[in-house]
């Protein structure tokens, strides 16, 4: 569960890379930053109880009842967490659509490839996500059915598997950022031709 709980907060740093772009904004953009956060760790939370009851349900289950009821459960909270990420960047969209129509520095055409750009972030989070969901769906069914894995053996292959990711997350944020980097340049130097290459 630890490392669903992990997967899960990657998964919503990724869902809201607007908030970073708008940070420069005072005060508005911090209330609402700070709004963003305690949904995310409410629905955090949410998920955690409702962990804590499901794994009471399969006490009295036969192993091939727990096996389909765990897969019933991951696939039920994955798409809750799609659904809730969905609605964390429409929020955030319309916070950034709302700040850039009062922005005057900015063209038509900048604000449009902003949006644009954030949009188009979003959606490759969620392929990277689905890519890793399916992983994820495939590895469980992998393990699960190997007769010759020891519990130990099972439990270090799954540290090994969610290493790996932990190791595709970073990667993925950090491209991500430098894309952010880039695009930030390229609007400022569009709108200030001498601050092109500055902080």
């Amino acid at each position: 569960m630890c490392k669903r709980v992990f997967s899960f907060f990657t998964a919503l740093l990724l869902a809201a890379p607007v908030l970073v772009w708008a940070q420069r904004g005072g005060g508005e953009v911090k209330a609402f930053h700070q709004q963003e956060k305690a949904k995310i760790m409410e629905h955090r939370q949410q998920q955690q109880q409702e962990n804590q009851a499901f794994r009471q349900t399969l006490k009295d289950m036969t192993p091939e009842q727990k096996e389909a009821s765990i897969k019933e459960h991951r696939e039920t909270q994955s798409q809750e967490n799609k659904a809730f990420r969905a609605k964390i960047h429409q929020e955030n969209m319309e916070f950034l659509k709302n700040r850039l129509a009062g922005n005057t520095k900015l063209t038509d055409a900048e604000k449009s490839e902003l949006i644009t750009h954030f949009e188009d972030q979003y959606q490759e989070n969620v392929s990277f996500r689905d890519k890793q969901h399916a992983e994820n769906v495939a590895f469980f069914e992998k393990i699960t059915n190997d007769p010759n894995m020891a519990m130990e053996q099972k439990k270090a292959a799954i540290k090994e598997h969610f290493e790996a990711q932990k190791a595709e997350n970073k990667q993925h944020i950090e491209q991500q950022k430098a894309e952010n980097k880039e695009e930030r340049e390229k609007i400022r130097s569009a709108t200030n031709p001498a601050s092109a290459g500055t902080k």
